[in-house]
């Protein structure tokens, strides 16, 4: 695997959880479900800022903030953080305040859960952070491997494309099974078109060489080409490409603008849109990812 492939992994899983937060926040609710936390009753779910600073340093910023609203006038912020690595000691030390500036802020019981796509990485973060202050000591919900909530659950039909993804991105899947590989494609075939090709570049970018190249295979076959030709295989290399048109590449590096809250001016749409060079294109998506500013993407 080229070392550009591998340098983007990390970035791509850190990124994958968020993007499938802020398309259904609902999936918090999923997340939380084998906890002792008491969810609002009927709760709906919003995606709120995710900037837990005070007026004055320093700054807290989680990487996603929701909250669920109850139908009875309760409420719960759940902080979720994306980990595709073991976290730092200055992250874990930054933690407590996230839980305690959300409850604040939002007036609300806060919680906070680390997803993490690897085992490895979920052992480091499930260890309980010690504050100093006696009987305050934070104990993060861990999502990874062994607890992504099962997709094919009745329970989480509303969101089982989102929990598919996900379980593909921390490893919950064994995407090395043929039945399993079929349930993906399912789940990934009732999106709208724009959904299902970001998702399914997703669950490309997360799997192995043998794992893409069998996806690929079973998406070109019959039962599956009418979903896919358009998004996992790209019909625009199969067919063709017609000059002007956008890719797939293209889009999805606006839709990761749009969703890390960059402005994409009409100027810097066109540049995009008429880059025929998908390299530049995925080097763009893959600076995206956690770029701090719009103008680190394309000023290289």
């Amino acid at each position: 695997m080229p070392a550009d492939t591998l340098a983007a992994m990390p970035k791509i899983r850190h990124e994958v959880p968020l993007e499938l937060l802020r398309h259904k926040p609902e999936l918090v609710a999923a997340l939380l479900a084998d906890t002792d936390i008491e969810l609002p009753v009927d709760a709906t779910a919003t995606v709120t800022d995710s900037n837990l600073s005070t007026c004055e340093p320093p700054e807290f910023r989680a990487d996603a903030v929701t909250l669920l609203h109850g139908t009875d006038g309760g409420k719960l912020a759940v902080i979720t953080e994306s980990q595709s690595d073991p976290p730092k000691p200055s992250k874990r030390r930054a933690w407590p305040a996230y839980v305690s500036v959300a409850q604040s802020q939002h007036d609300c019981d806060a919680v906070l859960v680390v997803i993490a796509s690897s085992r490895a990485t979920a052992r480091a973060c499930r260890r309980t952070i010690h504050t100093g202050h006696p009987g305050f000591d934070l104990a993060p919900i861990v999502i990874g491997p062994h607890n992504t909530p099962d997709p094919t659950n009745p329970a989480f039909a509303a969101i089982a494309p989102e929990l598919t993804v996900l379980a593909a991105v921390t490893r919950a899947l064994d995407l090395h099974e043929d039945a399993t590989r079929r349930m993906v494609l399912d789940q990934l075939a009732t999106l709208d078109p724009e959904t299902r090709t970001t998702y399914t570049r997703f669950v490309q970018q997360a799997a192995s060489h043998a794992v893409k190249k069998a996806l690929e295979e079973l998406m070109a076959s019959p039962a599956y080409r009418d979903e896919f030709i358009d998004g996992f295989i790209d019909k625009g290399r199969a067919e063709g490409r017609a000059e002007g048109e956008v890719t797939g590449e293209a889009k999805m590096l606006i839709r990761i603008l749009n969703a890390r809250g960059f402005v994409v001016t009409d100027n810097l749409r066109a540049r995009i849109q008429s880059c025929s060079n998908t390299k530049q294109l995925e080097t763009w998506a893959d600076r995206a990812m956690s770029a701090d500013t719009i103008e680190s993407v394309f000023d290289h």
